[in-house]
């Protein structure tokens, strides 16, 4: 089982076609014990400069490419019973950044 803020590999749907997807780090933001599924937003490598991207500052703990940002306004639910690698843990300054970004 991941926990919250854990970095997976998931087949993650594209924004202008969701029947198409890309294996990427995706970062669990919740996790429904009701449905049994994980709240999670894609990290990419290819910042779209957008006001609902944050740059993670702590990408080398994280185990992830210099660069990387994730997409808080791609929202998506995967099965937690679906075998998903771990690649590492947000830490904690880039988590309060990401939560502060999303509440806006």
């Amino acid at each position: 089982m991941h926990s919250k803020w854990d970095i997976i590999l998931v087949s993650f749907p594209f924004r202008e076609d969701l029947q198409k997807t890309k294996t990427r780090p995706c970062v669990i933001i919740d996790i429904d014990k009701l449905t049994g599924e994980y709240v999670i937003i894609g990290i990419s490598s290819v910042p779209h400069w957008s006001d609902s991207e944050y740059h993670i500052k702590y990408h080398k703990q994280a185990n992830l490419s210099e660069g990387s940002v994730v997409m808080t306004d791609h929202i998506v639910r995967v099965n937690a019973d679906d075998r998903f690698i771990t690649i590492g843990k947000l830490d904690k300054t880039d988590r309060i950044n990401i939560m502060a970004l999303m509440s806006e």
